[in-house]
């Protein structure tokens, strides 16, 4: 292994410069021979090892061997070196010094050196490589022992270490793995005493904060803590001090100069007897995190367009609102705002236009508005307020008359748009005790305010619920009639003023009650403004002017053309143009048998996008289209210009005091001259004198129809009614064909 050598040592760091030490030539060539002419002068019973086999069992069980450094450099190994490192019982000092790892052939010699001119020991730890390739750890201690020999020599004491600069490896690579694992870790560690003073903590801690270690130990992070979440953090602290409990808590800490959001966590550890010793912890910047769960709460309670509370998060304030004002005896105030017209800004102006105007209301509410009114948008143009502690009902309506007032225009691409406004108030208690009764009384007084003109406030009352459940009444009623099959198609004839003959008929839709009796559309109105249910009356309706006028071109009759009625939530379906091709196409009617016949509100609204394709499309398949009430409607003209409209209808309400009033006859004049020069025929509905026919003869008008020459007729009647027909049907109340129920 490793021995004793004095200062001629020669060869030993042969060919590596870093281990010559100066020795003398004829030494070199001794070690370089192998030490044989030296070989026999030390034998085996020379090895100094301890005397006594007892001593020598002990050392061996101890695993300590020990090589002898003898003169002529030769080394002698006892047998525990022998079995312990694979080495022979002697070599030479060169063949067992090449098996010293290089990095450590320096400290080796050094420790030679030292005890070759010392009486005193040294030590050094190396690695050495057997003769079969086995690395072990050695530790070896060298003395001086002049003694035993007849020459200087030395004892070298080896013990194998291998297991244990494993273990320090092993050691070393785990304390190495925690630390750059606590280092690169986000969370930053902390230590504790029982009573939750800081006492230990990491250098990226301080410099997160910015603090240095004894103010950090002496003062924890309450030196840094925002002012607002101490209480907060201590009481929490306190408690899980107090029970022994785990903590998790959120706080602001003040991180170079600008306060984050942290997350602290606590554990304690205890001893045997369940004691607390160490608190242990981490501190986490979670500060991006809560800017994004902040930001998804806000997207989730809020409208996107006006920033303002969305229905849900007005919904909950309004239910906690109600919750407080029935401890306190308080009252709480709701308005339903709706913008009026807001549709037909979107319609002509654009959805660039509709925002832009619902963005400015929504402004003009903040700044009209005081602090603890709580105001939402509750989607398309309808917005809520709720004040959580009202005086009375008078107070309620002085904010909404304020809320009026605020329809100054706006300026959008150089036009200008009002922003009036319907409102429907409702109070707590008088008029619900439950946030959804007070909105939906509240809504209930805003559709009043709406069909009373609009731009007005109502406060609820009870009749106003009895209008709602008769509309409601009214939609239940259509259904039911159109699936039991008792909708009915009656016929008006419509007529020629020039010829006075029979040129067709327009179908009015009845309804047959459980009692057999007839009723007039009005009484199920609301029933066209429901969609679905539109839909369904429509296209029975449909069924039954197809079916008839198969019968009455089969019986050789000569009906002119049929004009059927399309509601607005009809007409602006996709499919309603196609529909009505494809039925006509079907039972071989040809594109003039058919006319439809539409009112303004077609234009209006949601959807009304598929009503100039809807009229494009039946204008090219050669149907007509009728545009009913003409002249009582929005932005008449501007239809006419823009659509391939072929006939106008003057509305009843013109025709009636024609000849009454000078101004009625000069609009319905107007109107027939514009029809005129538009190369568009018109004409006149609700004709019920003779006078009323010849002043709109006299005006030009070429085509009419009302009670004068007929009233509403069952199909069954009407082959005989063309057969008969003599220019006018006698206005006698005594001979209408049904009673019609208003």
């Amino acid at each position: 292994m490793v021995c004793q050598f004095d200062s001629q040592i020669g060869q030993l760091g042969k060919g590596n410069a870093c281990l010559e030490i100066g020795l003398e030539r004829e030494d070199e060539d001794a070690v370089a021979e192998g030490g044989d002419k030296h070989r026999n002068m030390v034998t085996r019973q020379d090895v100094g090892t301890p005397a006594g086999g007892l001593a020598e069992a002990a050392l061996a069980a101890a695993g300590i061997s020990i090589c002898h450094v003898g003169p002529g450099r030769i080394l002698s190994f006892d047998g525990t070196a022998q079995a312990m490192f694979g080495v022979p019982a002697e070599s030479s000092f060169v063949n067992m010094f090449a098996r010293v790892g290089r990095g450590h052939r320096r400290d080796v010699l050094a420790m030679i050196r030292g005890a070759g001119g010392l009486s005193q020991q040294l030590s050094a730890e190396f690695p050495f490589t057997s003769p079969d390739g086995q690395i072990y750890w050695v530790r070896a201690i060298a003395r001086r022992m002049t003694e035993h020999c007849q020459q200087d020599c030395a004892f070298i004491t080896l013990l194998d270490v291998t297991a244990e600069r494993k273990a320090h490896e092993m050691l070393r690579q785990s304390e190495e793995h925690l630390r750059y694992t606590v280092e690169y870790n986000p969370q930053l560690p902390w230590i504790a005493d029982p009573a939750g003073n800081i006492i230990d903590l990491t250098d990226r801690w301080l410099a997160a904060t910015g603090m240095t270690r004894e103010k950090a130990l002496g003062e924890g992070w309450a030196a840094v803590t925002h002012p607002d979440d101490i209480g907060m953090v201590n009481e929490k602290i306190m408690h899980a001090l107090m029970t022994g409990e785990s903590f998790d808590v959120r706080m602001r800490l003040c991180v170079n100069g600008i306060y984050r959001w942290m997350r602290a966590q606590g554990y304690p550890r205890r001893d045997a007897s369940g004691n607390i010793v160490r608190w242990y912890g981490y501190t986490e910047d979670i500060h991006e995190h809560v800017l994004v769960e902040d930001q998804i709460r806000w997207n989730a309670e809020h409208d996107p367009l006006t920033g303002l509370y969305n229905r849900a998060l007005f919904n909950a304030n309004l239910k906690e609102s109600l919750e407080k004002a029935l401890q306190s005896l308080r009252r709480v105030g709701v308005l339903l705002v709706d913008i009026d017209h807001f549709k037909e800004v979107n319609d002509q102006l654009g959805h660039h236009a509709g925002d832009a105007l619902l963005q400015h209301y929504a402004d003009q509410l903040r700044a009209k508005l005081p602090a603890d009114a709580i105001i939402a948008r509750l989607g398309g143009d309808e917005f809520a307020v709720m004040f959580p502690d009202i005086r009375d009902q008078q107070e309620l309506a002085g904010w909404a008359e304020q809320i009026l007032q605020l329809h100054q225009p706006i300026d959008f691409d150089g036009r200008s748009i009002d922003c009036h406004s319907s409102i429907g108030a409702a109070i707590f208690p008088e008029h619900g005790t439950h946030a959804s009764e007070l909105l939906r009384h509240a809504d209930v007084a805003l559709y009043a305010a709406k069909e009373g003109g609009r731009a007005s406030v109502l406060v609820f009352e009870a009749t106003m619920q009895d209008e709602v459940r008769e509309r409601a009444a009214m939609v239940n009623r259509a259904r039911t009639a159109a699936r039991e099959g008792d909708i009915l198609a009656f016929y008006q004839p419509k007529v020629s003023l020039e010829t006075g003959d029979l040129i067709g008929f327009e179908a009015l839709l009845r309804w047959r009650d459980a009692a057999g009796r007839i009723h007039a559309p009005a009484s199920i109105m609301a029933a066209f403004e429901d969609r679905e249910v539109a839909d369904m009356l429509g296209q029975t309706m449909l069924d039954h002017v197809v079916a008839d006028i198969i019968r009455w071109r089969n019986m050789g009759l000569i009906y002119g053309s049929v004009a059927i009625n399309a509601a607005p939530a009809e007409f602006r379906q996709s499919n309603f143009a196609p529909r009505l091709i494809k039925c006509m196409q079907d039972a071989g009617l040809s594109a003039g048998d058919i006319e439809v016949e539409i009112t303004e509100g077609v234009f209006l609204g949601r959807r009304s996008d598929h009503t100039k394709s809807a009229i494009a499309m039946l204008n090219e398949y050669g149907t007509r289209i009728v545009l009913d009430d003409f002249g009582t409607g929005f932005a008449s003209l501007t239809h006419l210009r823009a659509l391939p409209v072929d006939t106008l209808k003057i509305d009843r309400s013109f025709i009636s005091d024609i000849t009454k009033f000078s101004g009625d006859a000069a609009i319905v004049s107007a109107i027939i001259n514009l029809g005129r020069n538009l190369g568009i025929k018109v004409v006149a509905e609700g004709l019920e004198t003779i006078e009323q026919v010849e002043t709109l003869r006299d005006f030009g008008c070429e085509q009419a129809q009302g009670y004068y020459f007929g009233v509403p007729t069952p199909a069954l009647k009407i082959p005989e009614l063309i057969r008969t027909w003599t220019g006018r049907a006698p206005l006698l109340s005594s001979q209408l064909p049904l009673a019609v129920a208003s």
